[in-house]
């Protein structure tokens, strides 16, 4: 099973990596994309989750990320080149979606881990955006002031499961 997770694994990475290349993305882009790949992940993970308590949990994280990415589509109206860019999660989606399903299969905790390194990442991306002059500065004092407290809870609350 490790063996197909990691085949599933490089092979989405590849073409997140040929559709990254393909367009340039914008720091707004990549939070975008990355809030919709974490409901996908999310959406993924549910499908197959047995317990109730950790259902609905990934629940109010997903309701999270689902108003992340009202929030952050809010910046990118009248962009052209950012909404066409970010209606859907592109190769990042597929690959999350993948990876937390195929995670799931083996059981809750891979499904959690997997998900608590996308909501790693989603920090990373989130303090990285902090530092990108071409974000507004009410967008930077939102993600401060709610959108990364909100990534540093989800990850808590994905270690309590496992």
């Amino acid at each position: 099973m490790k063996l197909i997770l990691t085949a599933l694994f490089l092979a989405s990475s590849l073409a997140f990596a040929a559709d990254d290349m393909a367009m340039k993305t914008t720091q707004l882009d990549d939070l975008v994309r990355g809030e919709l790949s974490a409901i996908k992940a999310y959406d993924a993970a549910m499908e197959d989750m047995k317990d109730g308590k950790e259902k609905t949990a990934l629940m109010m994280i997903r309701k999270d990320h689902d108003s992340a990415t009202t929030i952050l589509s809010k910046y990118a109206a009248g962009k052209k080149s950012v909404l066409e860019d970010t209606e859907s999660a592109g190769a990042w989606g597929v690959f999350a979606k993948t990876w937390t399903k195929g995670a799931a299969l083996m059981g809750n905790r891979p499904a959690l881990t997997a998900l608590t390194q996308g909501e790693e990442h989603g920090i990373s991306e989130y303090k990285e955006a902090l530092e990108d002059k071409n974000l507004p500065a009410d967008l930077k004092k939102t993600i401060k002031a709610v959108l990364l407290p909100n990534q540093q809870r989800h990850i808590s609350t994905l270690k309590t499961f496992m």
